[in-house]
């Protein structure tokens, strides 16, 4: 199966409430997935850019990521990377948190970096708020 936007999946009856870390330097984006997020009921953490991400993640648990792309200081893909590093750091269960790239850019290339600095899955932007809570449900 893709991981990708068009991964289909049932919402579970009980939907479980989540930690959600939101990644994202346009603050019109931040306050909408933040609201959208909120009212569904998931405690969630801000972040402007992969540093701040980075920083945050070193010191809180999070169940999933959003993780915009194209940001300053430090860009998705390289905080992904840096994420995933102390994970398996101070993590030896195994368990992931689940990672997801909100991007503009969905070309196959795009896809492919995506996947290889350890994200899980992908939407383009606008975010459909169904979708992310089908994603965030598997």
């Amino acid at each position: 199966m893709d991981q990708n936007q068009t991964m289909k999946g049932s919402v579970p009856s009980q939907e479980k409430k989540l930690a959600i870390l939101v990644v994202e330097d346009n603050a019109i984006n931040l306050r909408l997935i933040t609201a959208a997020l909120t009212r569904a009921g998931h405690n969630v953490d801000t972040a402007t850019d992969g540093q701040i991400a980075l920083d945050k993640f070193k010191t809180n648990s999070y169940d999933a990521i959003l993780m915009d792309i194209m940001m300053p200081v430090m860009d998705g893909l390289t905080s992904t990377k840096e994420i995933r590093k102390v994970e398996a750091e101070r993590n030896k269960t195994g368990k992931r948190v689940k990672i997801i790239a909100i991007t503009a850019n969905a070309f196959e290339d795009d896809r492919n970096k995506f996947f290889e600095s350890g994200m899980d899955f992908y939407m383009n932007k606008p975010i459909e708020i169904e979708e992310l809570n089908r994603i965030l449900q598997l």
